[in-house]
């Protein structure tokens, strides 16, 4: 690690080892928790759990559970008035977002890039084109967090898996209704949202209907410089800026109906229902300081996008005497994007010299079935077995036109590609006294993706055995104090896009830095065995110390290369897939979360939770140093406070949020670095009633630039370098209960 890093964790890391230390005292305290039972709870267990409030109930549900799970309730989602689903995560312990702060995409556990953590929701994998970045907070439940795969859900989870729960039951005696109205600022512009849940219910049948409304109003810039080779063999050095501008909307409807016919047997379903559209424009500019002309000096280019989305959940349980029960699940979904921009080329006169015209329109449907049998062998023993099948088709059709002509790949580019996935599971989880539980798990899933194009057919097909063990060890003389392991096998499977062998043209200049993008038919899944030790310790109020350490061990790791490749009779720079080789990555993850009234007497009405993560990764076949995975974050620290003031109904809070720099040596020629993140939010929380609140957050306080650079080596070496500004947002939202 750099010295600059290490000066840049040494607060946080300070103010953890100070946290953890605050604790000990505690750890030898064996007065008992009467949340914190020693074994799953029974039914005079859940009244007790429900007596002490949401925070112990999800706190209980974590210690109890066979695999390690983070669950993040209402209290957690509602604390910043967070605006993304993005923004709640990226506090969590060991979840990083990619990208500048504010503008992050693509949720990774673990330090890994996305493609290694399963997002699933509604415990159903998230659909093709449908983005997270669409769903307000406030139509989620809870979030459930999983560090090592269990059966039921599927395997392609190596980093961990990410569950989001959409809104069950809302159903209150007094207030049936809740609506929040927010208004956020950005860099003096104006974003309104409006979120809305209504419930209620009858002898047979509860109901939910919840709906929001966003607007969104952003801006961005970047600049970057690049030095290198083009394909034609000449240097160049040039600089670059883009400054664009979006606006549009985003609203969505999510009714739920809950049916009781008997005791025992009900049925639920859930849909979610969503339209957006999107306007855009931007410009960039390039300055060639040295070699040829580049393509254009100026372009200019207006966009508009739109996506409708239909998604349904419907879930069926049966109890049955003697202790079994069977649970059918079925789901849905449908969505379509239409997209078309045009841009405009100029020289360094003003002249125009070139146009293009994009046109895309994509087709996105799916259903979705499972079921699981379970049997109880008595108080403490059960045994399940179920199934899975999910089916996707995927239609594209994209026409690109320059001046007026077909681009020469492109020409009618459509596309037709369907997976099948389908999974058998059983498992068994068996409480073996005051001290053991253990969880035996086994999955096969295979998979197969079939697309077809105008270079013909592609297929794939893969399947995978994951053994799934798990256990937790509760330390004798201690209530509170818990070790758990697992052993596990999980996999990564390549998208639908790595398999398809067509390139897809560059829209620039052709160079090693902005490649043409092609698939590989040919990949194999990633497989992974992976081992997890934990010790944890809880607290009688919800609070928790945990410590973890994990390893996987990854064969097939798929990287892309980018080699000089004939395309439609020139040479082009094309970028690949391939299956590398052996990786390993391992870690430790710190989390420490209570009231200091649960430490002290007489101490402040302050809340504290903390987590800091360290990782470790080498990629086999790529020489050091820095031979790590793909994007993989070296460090992660998050430190918040909430201070609630006696004798006003005012709450304030604060969330420190850090990344260190990095390197990752991507292959023998290619580097890549990202600078550090440093976010800080604040939130204040004044209750005017038990039915009217208001939240004011500012979020990403320090508004720090965010700079990446690229360096390649070799034939058609380059180095390029791209500084993203970032920005303060401002909200205030007004909660009220009807």
């Amino acid at each position: 690690m750099t010295r600059q890093a290490l000066s840049s964790l040494r607060f946080p890391l300070t103010a953890l080892a100070l946290a953890c230390a605050a604790s000990w005292p505690a750890l030898a305290a064996d007065a008992p928790a009467p949340a914190d039972v020693a074994k799953p709870a029974k039914s005079e267990d859940k009244e007790a759990i429900q007596v002490q409030g949401k925070s112990n109930m999800e706190t209980a549900i974590r210690r109890n559970q066979p695999a390690s799970k983070i669950i993040v309730g209402r209290e957690e989602l509602d604390r910043y008035g967070d605006s993304s689903v993005g923004d709640v995560l990226k506090r969590l312990p060991g979840v990083t977002m990619g990208g500048p702060p504010g503008r992050g995409s693509g949720i990774r556990m673990r330090g890994l890039s996305e493609g290694y953590t399963q997002i699933l929701i509604n415990g159903e994998p998230m659909a093709r084109g449908f983005s997270l970045e669409s769903l307000s907070p406030d139509a989620i439940e809870r979030i459930e967090v999983m560090r090592a795969p269990v059966a039921e859900h599927s395997a392609r989870a190596i980093a961990g898996t990410i569950n989001i729960i959409l809104r069950e039951d809302f159903v209150a005696k007094a207030q049936p209704a809740q609506a929040r109205m927010a208004l956020a600022v950005e860099d003096g512009r104006v974003q309104p949202r409006v979120d809305v849940q209504w419930g209620g219910k009858t002898d047979e049948l509860n109901y939910t209907l919840g709906g929001g409304y966003n607007h969104n109003n952003r801006a961005n810039s970047s600049t970057a410089t690049e030095q290198g080779t083009g394909h034609n063999g000449l240097p160049y050095d040039e600089a670059r800026s883009n400054n664009s501008k979006s606006s549009g909307y985003n609203v969505n409807f999510t009714p739920r109906l809950t049916w009781r016919f008997s005791p025992g047997n009900t049925l639920s379903f859930q849909t979610f229902l969503m339209r957006g559209e999107n306007d855009g424009h931007s410009e960039s500019s390039v300055v060639r300081l040295a070699g040829e002309p580049a393509n254009y000096a100026l372009a200019v280019t207006d966009s508009s996008s739109r996506m409708d989305m239909a998604r349904g959940f419907g879930n069926w349980k049966q109890t049955f005497e003697g202790g079994s029960t069977l649970e059918g699940r079925f789901g849905f979904n449908a969505n379509e994007s239409r997209s078309q921009s045009h841009r405009d080329e100029y020289d360094a006169f003003g002249v125009g010299t070139r146009n293009t015209d994009d046109t895309s329109k994509v087709h996105d449907k799916g259903f979705t079935t499972g079921g699981k049998w379970s049997q109880s062998l008595g108080e403490d023993h059960s045994i399940a077995l179920g199934w899975d099948l999910d089916l996707s088709r995927r239609e594209e059709t994209r026409v690109k036109l320059i001046d007026g002509q077909p681009y020469v790949t492109d020409a009618g580019d459509d596309l037709t590609a369907r997976t099948s996935r389908y999974a058998l599971f059983g498992q068994d989880e068996w409480n073996m006294g005051p001290q053991w539980s253990a969880y035996a798990g086994l999955r096969w899933e295979g998979i197969k993706t079939q697309s077809t194009d105008a270079m013909g057919d592609t297929n794939n097909t893969s399947s995978v055995w994951s053994p799934m063990l798990h256990a937790i060890y509760r330390i004798p003389g201690s209530t509170k104090d818990q070790l758990r392991g697992s052993l596990t096998r999980s996999y990564k499977s390549p998208n639908i896009r790595d398999l398809i062998s067509r390139p897809v043209l560059s829209q620039d200049d052709n160079t090693r830095s902005d490649p043409d993008r092609a698939g590989n038919p040919n990949l194999k899944p990633e497989l992974a065995w992976g081992l997890d030790f934990a010790y944890e310790h809880y607290f009688a109020q919800g609070g928790l110390v945990s410590a973890t350490t994990f390893v996987r061990k990854i064969d097939n790791l798929i990287r892309r290369d980018t080699m000089l490749e004939d395309v439609e009779g020139e040479q082009r720079w094309v970028s690949r897939p391939r299956n590398l080789g052996e990786a390993t990555s391992y870690g430790v993850e710190l989390e420490a979360k209570f009231r200091l009234a649960e430490l002290f007497d007489d101490a402040p009405p302050l809340d504290l939770r903390a987590n800091y993560s360290r990782y470790w990764s080498q990629v086999k076949d790529v020489p050091g140093p820095n031979n790590r995975l793909d994007e993989q974050v070296p460090e992660l620290f998050n430190l918040g406070l909430d201070y609630k003031f006696t004798g006003t109904p005012l709450t304030v809070g604060t969330n420190i949020n850090l990344v260190p720099s990095y390197t990752v040596r991507t292959t023998e020629t290619e580097w890549k670095e990202v600078d550090a993140k440093r976010q800080i939010d604040i939130y204040g929380l004044y209750r005017f009633s038990p039915s009217m609140q208001l939240r004011v957050t500012a979020s990403n306080l320090l508004h720090q630039d965010y700079v990446t650079s690229v360096r390649q080596t070799g034939a058609g070496a380059t180095q390029s370098s791209t500084r993203t500004p970032t920005y303060t947002q401002v909200t205030a939202m007004l909660e009220v209960k009807f």
